[in-house]
């Protein structure tokens, strides 16, 4: 695994073979098992030589308080859970830009720091359908291809719409992903309520989110544990 902003040369080979390269921005927060997922498929599909993950500092979308575990404690868990896989690395660009970032600006600064001869910026089919939404769409497609990842059975015509509206529409490509039944919400939630994790997020995020306490995980359990002692002692 590879993390910063050194610049990484992606030539092409002796072969002529292009390197492909993804580009798999969000939040994190945090990253689980679903993420890993897509990541590990799209590559295999695409023949992608790597995938740079980039964690958000601040989101243009939505309100700061909607990020709920600290910009380096996420960037931190990404780092973990790519960790031991070698076409996996960390880009910390929007981190420390320390303001809101659109996908169409966090691109080109990506590029700049890693030379590839095809560009691929990877997200979920329903962000994809809302891509109408996004600052400047047609100049983001023109930037990189956008993999649109979807689950077995979606109709990819929820994506038609688009057609009409954006000139590099073709430039989006869906990627039918194994549906992973989990969400970073779902986790927060379980950890919140003093449920167990494991095995929804990778081995190192695991033991970051209960090692620094993060979504309130130890609280919640001690809470549990000073309920079940109430409750035995009313009981004795």
């Amino acid at each position: 695994m590879r993390s910063g902003s050194a610049k990484w040369s992606l030539t092409i080979s002796e072969g002529g073979e292009v390197r492909k390269v993804g580009i798999f921005g969000g939040t994190f927060d945090p990253i689980h098992q679903g993420h890993m997922v897509i990541a590990e498929q799209v590559a295999d599909t695409l023949g992608l030589e790597i995938v740079i993950f980039v964690p958000g500092g601040v989101p243009p979308h939505k309100p700061p308080t909607s990020v709920k575990a600290p910009a380096e404690d996420r960037l931190s868990m990404v780092e973990a859970a790519v960790g031991e896989n070698e076409r996996f690395c960390v880009d910390r660009v929007e981190i420390d830009a320390g303001r809101p970032m659109y996908s169409v600006e966090t691109v080109p600064l990506v590029k700049e720091r890693y030379e590839g001869d095809e560009w691929y910026f990877i997200t979920g089919a329903d962000e994809v359908s809302n891509l109408l939404s996004w600052k400047e769409p047609d100049k983001l497609l023109a930037q990189a291809s956008m993999v649109a990842a979807t689950r077995p059975g979606y109709d990819i015509s929820n994506l038609d719409h688009l057609a009409e509206a954006l000139e590099n529409y073709e430039k989006i490509v869906p990627v039918e992903c194994t549906r992973v039944d989990v969400s970073a919400t779902r986790i927060r939630r379980m950890l919140a309520e003093g449920k167990s994790v494991r095995y929804l997020v990778p081995d190192g995020v695991f033991e970051i989110i209960h090692d620094r306490g993060l979504y309130g995980a130890d609280e919640a359990r001690e809470d549990q544990r000073s309920e079940e002692h109430l409750s035995g002692s009313k009981e004795a």
